[in-house]
């Protein structure tokens, strides 16, 4: 997939702007605060069609506007595309696909693929498991709108079931109805996230492999709702059915009087492991940004082997929170796809800067 051109209006801290794009490195220089990364949170936006930084569309629209659009000029599939996305106060986001209004976001989902990795995400392995969940989910619904549909549905069971525990004495059958629906949609949620884990690990090992000089073997722990899951073999939907519903029935009194859903795919988490040792627990700082730079990396293998096409792939200031060393190993691993990487000081970027490099230079939300 090629971006070409990218389209903002009154789009955060930008009133009317157009950056084009070459095939290969794009590098957006700029102080801090300027606009650099509202520029790649755009790009993202058509991948999910949702900001990656904020759940309000409302913090999208420049102060004192009434909306925002931004659309994108794109190839993919040897076909090309547009997509428009507009926002305004109080009303719901449109998405239009080549001027077709989509009706949900499910129905986006798959037509431009992207993989963001920026320092926020420099705390994956040590942070809490909610990152560890949201970075997964991402990777999947780019993938699959289904899961997509099937994690929002995930919510709104949860938050029911949520309601229904909080009354002083709640029915028992609508209990069991709700119960009924959150295994249903449960077991689907954790039979995607495991065979993505899988397949992300069989990519991510050989990568980390290669970064650590054959040093180190990376893999992953699903630890589920019905207990930890072995990566090397998955139970069959039916069977996580089954355990979900043991593990609800065990933990039904201590959901009754804590008033709160606690089985459930929210709460679950993926851990990674660095020659069998759990790596928040265990590996260096260098080490635990290596695992999260071999996880993006793999995501962009994964997505190009499902779809055929490479992903855009986002790098937000990341290469100075990067040795000589990892860096070198990003632009070792990234021929053939097409970046966006902001900058502060372009001359950090020089091992990065190549014939055909595009460079574009932000100044208070303003191309210069």
């Amino acid at each position: 997939m090629k971006i070409n051109t990218l389209s903002l209006s009154d789009f955060r801290n930008y009133h009317e702007e157009s950056v084009e794009f070459g095939s290969g490195v794009n590098i957006i220089c700029g102080d801090n605060a300027q606009g650099k990364t509202n520029i790649l949170e755009a790009v993202h936006m058509f991948s999910m069609g949702k900001s990656n930084r904020t759940p309000r569309d409302s913090e999208l629209i420049r102060h004192g506007c009434s909306g925002a659009e931004i659309f994108m000029e794109y190839t993919a599939f040897d076909r090309d595309c547009g997509l428009k996305i507009r926002l305004d106060r109080g009303k719901r986001k449109s998405i239009l696909y080549n001027e077709i209004p989509l009706k949900k976001i499910s129905e986006l989902l798959g037509k431009f693929n992207a993989v963001y990795f920026g320092p926020e995400l420099l705390g994956l392995v040590r942070n809490g498991p909610g990152g560890r969940r949201r970075n997964l989910d991402m990777v999947i619904s780019q993938l699959r709108p289904n899961y997509f549909s099937a994690v929002s549905e995930l919510r709104k069971i949860v938050d029911s079931k949520n309601a229904l525990l909080k009354m002083q004495s709640p029915n028992k059958t609508m209990l069991e109805i709700m119960n009924k629906k959150l295994t249903d949609i449960s077991s689907e949620i954790i039979v995607y996230r495991c065979e993505f884990a899988k397949r992300l690990m069989a990519e991510a090992r050989e990568i980390q492999y290669d970064i650590s000089g054959g040093r180190e073997e990376l893999s992953y722990r699903y630890m589920s709702s019905v207990g930890r899951i072995s990566m090397e073999e998955i139970p069959t939907k039916q069977e996580i059915r089954e355990m979900f519903m043991a593990r609800l029935s065990k933990n039904e009194k201590r959901e009754l009087e804590y008033h709160e859903t606690l089985i459930s795919p929210h709460r679950e988490d993926v851990c990674f492991d660095i020659n069998g040792k759990d790596a928040r627990a265990f590996a260096s700082q260098g080490q635990q940004k290596t695992v999260v730079l071999v996880e993006k990396l793999a995501e962009a293998r994964l997505i190009k082997n499902e779809t055929g096409e490479t992903p855009l792939l986002l790098l937000d200031d990341i290469m100075s929170e990067l040795d000589r060393k990892r860096q070198a190993f990003v632009l070792g691993n990234i021929s053939g796809m097409q970046i966006i990487i902001t900058c502060t000081d372009i001359d950090d970027m020089t091992e990065a800067i190549t014939d055909d490099s595009n460079i574009v230079h932000i100044d208070n939300g303003s191309i210069v």
